[in-house]
């Protein structure tokens, strides 16, 4: 689950959890194969956030529990709760009995853009991904807390492979998200699968839009850039990265994948009638992940 701000500052919080069907290493840490039992199992937890600094919650082993309309995550430090029936939910975390957040979670204001499954496969190994997307409001450490987030459940069949991906929301509601999953043969990069969607808010109209391109731009201060396209030009969109947050997987091939938060620098995308920028949307906030190498 990913949340983000929508008053103008840099806040975003995360939570992920999730268990394996083989055994894996995840951030130096043994993870077994589980199988679930009593609506129970074991598996991994990590949260964090971005509140003015970044702040580290847990990233440990946890069990999972989901039962009566509730999911439970516990883990050493955290216990985080996801409980209520479409459209609205509450998401409580607390950690060493203090509480992190408390947050209502609701249907979006346009209902059109609720949700999203996607499915992909080539050969043995492919997956499946469902969104589902609200509007939040509640408490971050004790400060008020609201803006667009998403819970999202992936499943992976087959070698876990790269991808490009991101989803970023702007000042008045609008968001844009892209995705492509990619396999190297011979030094060659092969898209599985390429998209990208920018939801206009003030028209309230999704568009979609055809080969789209990342450039990784290092910076050695840190702050690493990514220049996004697509359809010759119709979209170009500049992030710069603030803080990052790394994973790593470890079973018998390593994989890394790095969350990094950034901020929009330029933007500008063609519809069929205007031209969009920041002017429109307001400033932009959100999520670039950073993947690379290979796990079986």
């Amino acid at each position: 689950m990913k949340f983000t701000a929508d008053d103008g500052s840099r806040r975003q919080f995360f939570l992920t959890f999730g268990r394996s069907a083989g055994d894996i290493e995840v951030n130096g840490k043994y993870v077994e194969n589980s199988r679930i039992i009593d609506n129970k199992t074991e598996g991994y937890c990590v949260s964090w956030a971005y509140d003015e600094m970044q702040r580290g919650i847990t990233d440990d082993l946890g069990v999972i529990e989901v039962k009566d309309e509730r999911v439970t995550c516990i883990s050493k430090d955290m216990r985080a709760e996801f409980y209520g029936s479409f459209p609205k939910y509450v998401l409580d975390i607390s950690n060493n009995g203090e509480i992190i957040c408390s947050l209502d979670i609701k249907e979006p204001a346009d209902n059109n853009y609720n949700s999203e499954v996607s499915e992909q496969f080539r050969g043995l190994f492919g997956y499946r991904l469902a969104n589902l997307y609200f509007d939040f409001k509640g408490i971050l450490f004790e400060k008020e807390f609201s803006g667009k987030c998403y819970a999202q459940k992936v499943i992976v069949v087959g070698p876990f492979i790269p991808w490009k991906w991101s989803r970023i929301v702007f000042r008045n509601g609008s968001i844009l998200t892209y995705y492509i999953p990619n396999i190297e043969i011979g030094g060659v990069e092969y898209n599985i699968y390429n998209s990208m969607d920018f939801y206009d808010a003030e028209t309230r109209k999704m568009y979609r839009f055809k080969k789209a391109k990342v450039n990784e731009c290092p910076s050695e201060k840190g702050d690493k850039r990514w220049v996004i396209t697509a359809e010759e030009g119709r979209v170009f969109m500049v992030t710069k990265s603030y803080c990052k947050e790394s994973f790593s997987f470890t079973n018998n091939f390593n994989f890394r994948y790095i969350e990094n938060l950034v901020d929009v620098v330029d933007f500008q995308a063609e519809t069929e009638d205007r031209v969009i920028t920041l002017q429109e949307t307001g400033s932009g906030l959100g999520m670039v992940e950073d993947t690379s190498g290979f796990v079986i």
